[in-house]
């Protein structure tokens, strides 16, 4: 599988988490920087599955907001996601 090219469109990007049609934003935002939110995928990933053994079954990728909606329900575990 390659690499996903980043988006270059101006918002606010996230880490997210996808099971069943509903959405979670686990890391973010990162404002302008697609590239960084595509980094930390995986990161994302082992820590929710760390804290919820289903969430093997969840899809993870990014998504992009024109304007922040608010810090990642898993920022606290990265500090150096600092929204």
């Amino acid at each position: 599988m390659s690499a996903q090219t980043p988006d270059t469109k101006p918002g606010a990007y996230y880490v997210t988490v996808a099971d069943n049609g509903r959405i979670g934003r686990l890391l973010g935002p990162f404002i302008d920087d697609h590239a960084r939110a595509l980094s930390l995928v995986d990161a994302a990933r082992a820590k929710a599955e760390e804290l919820d053994p289903r969430a093997v079954f969840y899809a993870f990728g990014t998504c992009r907001a024109d304007a922040p909606l608010g810090p990642g329900v898993l920022n606290r575990f990265f500090p150096e996601v600092t929204p």
